[in-house]
């Protein structure tokens, strides 16, 4: 026999590739009920078309521990899945056809979805494949076949069941490029640098009270001033009355200890809602909400002079006004954080909606409690999920505004919705 001088990957590994298939040597016995089960569960990729060498590293890594179970004489079950639903889909179909999902019929948006996916997924496949893991692919699955949502669909109903599951209005993050609420877990949030705006309130008795703050344009929705209670240059007008500049709303001025003194002037004020401080502080003292926001990214009726204006539009029409009433006193650039949405990289606004969301500020305790009974590896790796447990502050939304997505099985009253 003459060997090759040179190894033809081109010919030998899909040889041996499809032989290894049909072979079934990595299919999950599902009848074998005497050798112990060692189930690989992991969040499948978005089928973006390009397998690139972190998703190589992260397969290496769960293919080592499905041979070496084989080996130690487990019945493997390695899938590989596909999460083609939801806002990456969306958004790339919408940066591949040079439209948004506004400008599409929504069956043929849909037709474009499933189309592309189904394109992407091809390439990231072979890939896979030609990388050698061990995946017993009868298991393949796709988010979006109806197999899977009904699968997904009977979660739901389990959970609503169990109260789980409930429907309300509450603050959540929305992205208005992406026009839909995301999980707190989704908002990215990215340094920058920023303006700080300094402006007078006006005082029920007359005087003035200097206001810093970086989103002047919610002014509009501006229910209260805040300070802390030791700080002595306002202690004298904690429970006063204050004016909104330009709107010249009454509103209460308050006192409370998560002001930070040094910040600013130490005045804060309490808007709907500018960011999740603001949604504790108007709960804990029951202050009137202001939609001044819409689901696009554009000021409401509620914000008067501005009704209409993006977001930066409105903040340097605010400033203008606000030094034609001679209220305006300095601005300086600050760094600080803001929250982005995690697929478009759009800043994050925080919006009242009604949305599904899952009681997991209720579960907090018990998840914390059955993780310790998990065998980590690396041990340091509970640390991750706690850290995230113990961060979340409100409910997890579950609901999305998107098209190309699982329909969440409920139906709404016409009359009361």
């Amino acid at each position: 026999m003459v060997m090759d001088k040179r190894y033809n990957y081109r010919e030998v590994e899909p040889k041996w590739q499809r032989k290894w298939e049909e072979w079934q040597i990595y299919r999950f016995d599902r009848s074998d009920v005497k050798r112990p089960a060692y189930s690989i569960n992991t969040p499948p990729p978005y089928p973006s078309g390009e397998f690139h060498v972190g998703n190589a590293l992260n397969h290496a890594y769960i293919d080592f521990a499905a041979r070496y179970k084989r080996m130690r004489g487990y019945n493997v079950l390695f899938p590989q899945g596909w999460d083609c639903h939801g806002l990456p889909t969306e958004v790339r179909v919408e940066r591949t056809v040079g439209k948004t999902k506004r400008e599409i019929p929504e069956e043929e948006f849909l037709r474009l979805c499933r189309e592309y996916t189904l394109q992407w997924i091809k390439p990231m496949k072979e890939a896979i494949k030609r990388l050698g893991c061990s995946i017993d692919w009868s298991t393949e699955y796709r988010t979006m076949d109806p197999d899977y949502w009904r699968r997904t669909q009977l979660s739901f109903v389990e959970m609503y069941r169990k109260g789980f599951v409930y429907r309300g209005e509450h603050p959540v993050f929305w992205c208005p490029r992406c026009e839909t609420a995301i999980a707190e877990a989704e908002v990215e949030y990215k340094d920058t640098s920023r303006k700080l705006y300094y402006y007078y309130f006006m005082l029920e008795n007359g005087d003035k009270v200097p206001v810093a703050s970086t989103r002047p344009e919610l002014l509009g929705a501006c229910v209260a001033l805040v300070v802390n209670p030791e700080d002595q240059r306002y202690k004298s007008i904690v429970g006063m009355s204050a004016y909104v500049p330009i709107y010249n709303r009454k509103i209460k001025i308050l006192s409370d200890s998560e002001v930070d003194p040094n910040f600013g002037t130490g005045v804060v004020m309490v808007c709907t809602y500018g960011d999740k401080t603001d949604v504790r502080w108007q709960k804990r003292y029951n202050l009137p909400i202001i939609k001044l926001i819409n689901e696009r990214g554009l000021l409401t009726d509620e914000a008067g002079p501005l009704k209409g204006m993006k977001i930066n539009e409105a903040r340097k029409k605010i400033i203008e006004l606000l030094k034609e009433r001679r209220l305006y006193i300095k601005e300086e650039v600050i760094q600080s954080s803001v929250g982005t949405c995690w697929r478009c990289h759009t800043p994050v606004e925080i919006l009242p909606k009604k949305q599904w969301f899952v009681k997991t500020m209720a579960l907090r305790e018990k998840v914390l409690e059955e993780a310790l009974k998990i065998k980590w590896i690396p041990e340091h790796a509970r640390l991750i999920l706690e850290n995230w447990v113990k961060g979340l502050d409100w409910d997890w939304t579950i609901s999305r505004q998107r098209l190309f997505a699982t329909p969440i099985p409920a139906w709404y009253c016409e009359k009361c919705g």
